[in-house]
């Protein structure tokens, strides 16, 4: 049981998930009584924190004998409280310390290890610590490429949507100064993200066998630990049987109370048994052959298993902690541009620039050619939406990176440099497949017929007042179907809107003198 702690904590890394297992397997662990009628015996109980967090601090497991590691400070003990006043002491200041006096569990260097990785788990050591919840893959791991200070991490609801972001804010927090830095978190997660399954790829079908193996062989060693725990209460009822029957029949009271005792340990080994079985029925079998090519050819595509519902954001942030020591991250002033290094455990560094999504098109590192080409554009007769296609198709992006460009920042740009804006008499050219029919028009050409704006017939198509089709080519294209019975009631739904008709309840309908008539259009 102490080598099965000290290896899950070796493999998972936090106090709090070596607890978790153990209580997951149905582990107990042996406490030597200090007080009680117990005293001095060895009692099993349920894993607690502060016993495991005890064993991994206790130079003893690694065969050293120490003295002194805690002694009382007469600066901190109170009058009158003998037991006040304890603290502990460095290495360098225990009064004793002999290695290899006691038989070892762990080596010496496993020893510092362990106490190394406990240090780094608390989150104000500076250090990445423990992977914590939360869908951000590299929380702890990011430290700003302007102050060198660890980024936080910040969860947000947008409109619905959980959003990330990552923020520099230890100059606002130390002297109240403005963020260091703020950007999105999910693209430096992706690319991030890419980077690990590139260089996982070659070896995943070798690890993974490797992960189904060391399953098989975690579950020998708690099978192990089971098996003493039978062979345990065994020997409490032999010995409870024992007791029973070497008691003279005439000390009635101690008979009953040895008998009691017997029942109690036949009681605890039937509990035990059954647990036991159905640990059993939960244990994995052996892989084999068919089983181990199946994990081969899964393992070939990791990035589908990474994406998959089963894999959890904790096992993610796993594997990346794994390969990766730190990631530095630096924007180019407002712009969209990140400088991105990668700190790789073996040493190496992977550089790169990547785009993150901003809010102001002028922020732009590209914008003065943007705008320059939407000026030239413009010069030439062009529309906003035909410059908006124009521009997709030379490979320009938006400030936010999704989505093409749209015709209204086009506008936006134009009026922004005082260039003309020329409207759209007719859309562009459509295939001879999606080219309008008998009856069928142009969204904007429907809305220029009516008088209405271009938003007024999305609404109308969302309410079901009018039918239409996309363009194949151009999902973003509507062609609306809008026969001349169609369009006589359209218009008579926005002369009732504008209030250009009278308008009489039909309470009154028939109480409305002859010579009142509707009114015509203007």
């Amino acid at each position: 049981m102490v080598r099965l702690v000290f290896a899950k904590f070796a493999e998972i890394g936090t106090v709090q998930g070596v607890m978790r297992y153990l209580v997951e397997q149905g582990i107990e662990m042996g406490i030597r009584m200090r007080s009680g009628p117990l005293k001095g015996e060895v009692v099993w109980k349920r894993p607690a924190r502060a016993t495991i967090t005890c064993m991994l601090h206790s130079p003893i497991y690694a065969g050293i004998y120490a003295y002194g590691r805690r002694r009382v400070d007469p600066m901190r003990q109170r009058p009158g409280h003998p037991g006040s006043g304890l603290r502990g002491y460095a290495e360098e200041e225990w009064l004793a310390r002999i290695e290899g006096a006691l038989p070892a569990y762990i080596s010496v260097g496993q020893y510092r290890a362990n106490l190394a990785r406990l240090a780094a788990n608390d989150p104000r050591a500076g250090t990445p610590g423990a992977v914590r919840h939360g869908p951000a893959l590299l929380a702890g791991l990011l430290r700003c490429g302007r102050c060198a200070r660890r980024m936080t991490v910040t969860y947000h609801v947008d409109n619905g949507v959980p959003r990330i972001s990552y923020d520099c804010t230890g100059a606002r927090a130390e002297y109240g100064g403005p963020a260091c830095q703020h950007m999105s978190g999910r693209c430096v997660d992706v690319f991030v993200t890419g980077q690990v399954l590139a260089a996982l790829v070659p070896a995943a079908a070798e690890v993974s066998l490797r992960a189904a193996g060391q399953i098989l062989a975690d579950r020998a060693g708690i099978e192990k630990i089971w098996r003493l725990r039978l062979e345990r209460a065994q020997i409490d009822v032999d010995r409870a049987q024992r007791c029973y029957r070497l008691t003279e029949p005439e000390n009635r009271l101690v008979a009953r109370a040895l008998e009691k005792d017997w029942e109690a340990a036949l009681a605890a080994r039937q509990q035990l048994t059954e647990d036991w079985h159905r640990f059993c029925q939960n244990a994995p079998p052996a892989l084999t052959t068919q089983q181990k090519a199946a994990i081969t050819a899964a393992a070939a595509d990791l990035p589908g298993l990474w994406a998959a519902p089963s894999t959890t954001d904790a096992g993610r942030k796993d594997v990346i902690r794994a390969v990766i020591d730190e990631i530095t991250i630096a924007i180019r002033g407002r712009s969209e541009l990140v400088d991105v290094t990668v700190s790789w455990a073996g040493g190496q560094q992977t550089h790169e620039v990547i785009r993150r999504p901003i809010q102001r098109s002028e922020d732009l590192s590209y914008y003065p050619h943007l705008a320059g080409r939407i000026t030239q554009l413009a010069s030439a007769g062009w529309d906003p939406g035909r410059i908006a296609d124009q521009l997709n198709t030379e490979g320009f992006l938006p400030a936010r990176g999704a989505g093409p460009i749209r015709h209204r920042l086009v506008t936006q740009i134009l009026h922004r440099t005082g260039a003309p804006v020329a409207h759209r008499r007719q859309p562009l050219p459509a295939h001879p497949d999606d080219a309008p029919g008998k009856h069928e028009w142009w969204l904007p050409l429907l809305a220029a017929e009516l008088g209405v704006t271009t938003g007024t017939i999305r609404k109308w198509l969302h309410q079901g007042r009018i039918t239409g089709r996309q363009e194949t080519r151009h999902p973003h294209r509507w062609i609306i179907h809008a026969d001349p019975s169609t369009l006589a009631e359209l218009r008579a739904h926005i002369d009732r809107v504008r209030g250009r008709t009278t308008r009489v309840h039909p309470k009154f309908a028939d109480d409305t003198p002859d010579h009142v008539t509707p009114a015509q259009p203007a």
